[in-house]
């Protein structure tokens, strides 16, 4: 029996590499574009702003940065500057060690810094003022400038003075005379925690000196102190320290 013819051979059909020049090339197509005249695409929006204002978005409140622009834009008037801004200018010097360092930073370009406000004030002559007789004779006699703001001493409302002169040093606004002679009298005179705990910390101390029982009042502060002890501030508790008063 003959062998079966064997199916004829045909080559396989191989696709046909697709042509080098089927798409152009990267190079063409910027060439081909340019040729057209298209433009690059334009950068983020927040780049155009930075470009415009650097603080455009700062990582501080809005309604501090808008005061400081009228500061930077009133510093030249001719008139002087406005008393707003001198306000917003004595509060910065007042919260300086609580700003950022980059709002620091833009106040001090404009001049704005505690130590230049003080070369400004002592170069100035200060009257005495009128308290600080007062406040010397009260503080010989009580060891403190913590009184209550109705005290009267001598005739001189002397607590209501000192109320208002804590509340014109928080501002940035009482000479340089006053603020050293205050703090000679009482270093504590004006301390960045509530008045009343100062004043009822001398009342403790003033017992602990003299050996009295505390009251009962005092005795529910006392045991106040010991209980929050770590949401004091670490020189009240050196302060409670000094006379006994420990945490649990």
């Amino acid at each position: 029996m003959p062998a079966p013819t064997p199916p004829p051979t045909t080559p396989w059909p191989w696709p046909t590499p697709p042509s080098t020049t089927a798409f152009p090339s990267a190079a063409g197509s910027t060439t081909n574009a340019s040729k057209s005249g298209a433009r690059p695409p334009p950068p983020p929006p927040h780049q155009a702003l930075t470009a415009i204002d650097p603080w455009w978005n700062p990582p501080w409140d809005l309604a501090w940065q808008r005061a400081y622009t009228r500061a930077r834009t009133t510093q030249t008037r001719r008139h002087g500057v406005p008393a707003d801004v001198r306000s917003w200018i004595r509060a910065q010097h007042a919260a300086w060690t609580h700003l950022r360092p980059q709002q620091q930073q833009l106040l001090t370009d404009l001049d704005i810094t505690p130590e230049a406000a003080a070369r400004r004030r002592t170069s100035r002559v200060y009257p005495t003022s009128p308290g600080l007789a007062h406040a010397r004779t009260y503080a010989a006699l009580h060891g403190h400038l913590t009184c209550s703001k109705d005290t009267h001493h001598e005739g001189f409302a002397l607590g209501d003075w000192l109320v208002q002169t804590r509340r014109r040093a928080r501002q940035g606004g009482l000479s340089p005379t006053t603020t050293q002679a205050l703090h000679a009298l009482d270093p504590w005179w004006n301390p960045p925690w509530p008045s009343i705990w100062q004043r009822t910390y001398q009342q403790a101390k003033l017992h602990h000196h003299t050996g009295q029982d505390h009251t009962p009042t005092l005795q529910r502060w006392t045991e106040q102190q010991r209980t929050r002890w770590n949401t004091l501030h670490p020189t009240q508790q050196e302060l409670l320290s000094a006379i006994g008063i420990h945490p649990r």
